[in-house]
């Protein structure tokens, strides 16, 4: 392939990239934790969906399994859903 051929294409890659970064579905659930690992947690929804999330180094610790949380993530297509926010839910 040439420059002329290589340069036509490079405006639509930076399109598609902007594009997909800026398709982030944030969702906010009061879910109970299901497990927890280093990496991940596992979160069901009150219509007992199932979510892995991604979170953060060193949180896992401060989790429990089997409470209530209220999270927010985001997510976008082709990566796991991220963790943004955790709190205790009030009961």
């Amino acid at each position: 392939m040439n420059n002329r051929k290589i340069f036509s294409f490079l405006p639509l890659i930076i399109f598609l990239f902007i594009i997909w970064y800026l398709l982030m579905a944030g969702t906010s659930a009061v879910v109970n934790v299901v497990s927890v690992d280093k990496r991940e947690i596992v979160v069901q929804n009150m219509s007992s969906d199932q979510t892995t999330i991604t979170i953060p180094k060193g949180i896992f610790k401060l989790i429990n399994i089997n409470e209530e949380y209220y999270v927010s993530y985001n997510s976008r297509i082709g990566q796991k859903p991220f963790l943004t926010s955790i709190e205790p839910s009030a009961k």
